[in-house]
């Protein structure tokens, strides 16, 4: 399970990486509009399931995955952000904080289903849920970045 998770939490870091490339060669072609479309959603989304993947990993140390996460959130969002202007910067950084604590909240509840107070059944289902919600989070994430860049093409 840890080697799955890992691979996930590569191949996202991997995607992020490819497209703020591809993104940051294409800079001088955005206006302020794209800049801040990107910048918010881009950062969003990776940083949401990156800390989701990471709270997964993280299964004895919830402070450490949140304050690492967040960092990693606030990392993203200031880089796509920083491909525009200062007002993308900050939808940037704002936006990669609250994904990030999204991420670490729904890891959370996922490895502990008591804190929402789901029935007993789903106790059982913690490693298919885990997996289900990291294939589709990553499947998120490629759509978002999917959509970004194609409008950065119309």
């Amino acid at each position: 399970m840890t080697m799955y998770l890992v691979g996930l939490l590569s191949i996202n870091c991997l995607i992020g990486w490819i497209v703020y490339k591809v993104f940051y060669r294409k800079r001088k072609l955005y206006n302020d509009r794209f800049g801040m479309v990107m910048a918010m959603s881009c950062s969003g989304i990776l940083s949401l399931n990156m800390s989701m993947i990471f709270q997964f990993l993280f299964v004895d140390h919830i402070f450490l995955g949140l304050v690492l996460t967040v960092l990693i959130g606030v990392a993203i969002g200031v880089a796509f952000g920083s491909l525009v202007k200062f007002q993308s910067l900050l939808a940037g950084f704002s936006h990669g904080v609250v994904g990030s604590l999204m991420g670490n909240m729904l890891g959370i509840v996922i490895k502990d289903p008591s804190i929402c107070s789901l029935p007993t059944p789903y106790f059982q289902m913690i490693e298919k849920n885990m997996m289900i919600f990291s294939v589709f989070g990553s499947l998120l994430v490629l759509i978002t970045i999917l959509l970004v860049y194609y409008s950065l093409r119309v």
